[in-house]
């Protein structure tokens, strides 16, 4: 390579860098570092060049800061629980299995299963605020959508994630879990993504009284064995990236009792149960108080809190119609 064309890719990430940093503060970073160096660098140049690098904004949610500023003039969704995108293409057999979402500025999820097949999950992260560290991508690992640089990684044994921007105002990261030919297949995927902006994640529970210090941050909808559920958080007030304190739920399946004897319990008027920190198939589980209600499902409220303020917060919580109308559909 000449030293022409070494100056010309220079050249072309310090604008891929001024652009991308107007849009994050963690860019600026990255931008006056590359500003401030000599251009008589040959060992920089070198390894730039040698990287063929691109910028991305990788969207790892356990990785985001809590942000409360809101752009006036963003273009993104005022309702947070408006699904932007969708895919527009998916293997055959591949249904909407799961619709999840937090208030801004933290991810949106939706997951499509092919049962043996594997199955995709799509996070959608606003842009507005900083969403992740900028990273340099080498050549193996970039992708192309639309234009738009992006990279493919290895998250883990049988799962591949294609992260990337489609626009100015939101961050796709597309996860593919033991599929075949899961860089092939996600590509095709990430190509036909398109806007959305009708689906809707709509859970049939809202929260009544909630402890001062306390606010909703979520709401996750999917199908179990017996039908419809919904995941209602909340989280100390102003973090809605942070883990959950309190959540309440509504399904089929009774409250898991682990190795512990419900304790008789009056909630919302009638004969429910209270259980203690105990360990369930599914690992350590918080306090919980719990009550059959109409229809045959459970109520259950449980979290990191003493059982009074479980109990209020139950007697609180609000049932309302849901939409599981999208369930086991491909994408339409």
């Amino acid at each position: 390579m000449t030293r022409l064309s070494d100056e010309h890719t220079e050249d072309l990430i310090r604008e891929s860098l001024e652009h991308l940093a107007t849009r994050a503060p963690d860019g600026a970073e990255v931008r006056d570092a590359l500003s401030q160096r000599s251009r008589n660098r040959p060992t920089m140049a070198l390894a730039l060049v040698a990287a063929a690098v691109a910028i991305i904004a990788l969207g790892v949610p356990l990785g985001l800061r809590a942000y409360t500023a809101v752009t006036p003039a963003s273009p993104r969704n005022a309702d947070w629980a408006v699904l932007p995108y969708k895919p527009g293409w998916l293997p055959d057999g591949f249904k909407e299995v799961q619709r999840g979402a937090k208030p801004y500025p933290a991810p949106q999820t939706r997951t499509w299963s092919g049962g043996e097949a594997g199955q995709v999950q799509l996070t959608t992260t606003p842009l507005d605020e900083r969403s992740g560290p900028w990273t340099i991508a080498p050549a193996p690992n970039q992708i192309i959508v639309h234009g738009r640089v992006g990279m493919v990684t290895e998250a883990y044994d049988e799962a591949t994630t294609l992260t990337w921007t489609p626009d100015d105002t939101y961050l796709l990261s597309l996860t593919l879990y033991r599929m075949k030919d899961p860089r092939e297949v996600g590509q095709r995927i990430a190509d036909e993504m398109v806007r959305d902006d009708r689906a809707r994640v709509s859970g049939e529970l809202r929260f009544g009284r909630l402890p001062a210090d306390l606010e909703l941050s979520g709401v996750n909808v999917f199908m179990t064995v017996g039908g419809g559920a919904t995941d209602l958080e909340a989280t100390r007030t102003g973090q809605p990236t942070a883990a959950a304190v309190v959540t309440a739920s509504l399904r089929a399946e009774r409250p898991d009792a682990g190795d512990t004897q419900p304790v008789p319990l009056k909630v919302r008027g009638a004969d429910g149960f209270s259980l203690p920190k105990r360990d369930g198939r599914l690992g350590p589980q918080d306090e919980t108080v719990a009550v059959q209600v109409e229809g045959g499902r459970w109520l259950t409220v449980s979290g990191k809190q003493d059982q009074a303020t479980l109990l209020d917060i139950a007697n609180g919580v609000q049932l309302i119609p849901g939409d599981y109308s999208w369930f086991g559909k491909a994408p339409e």
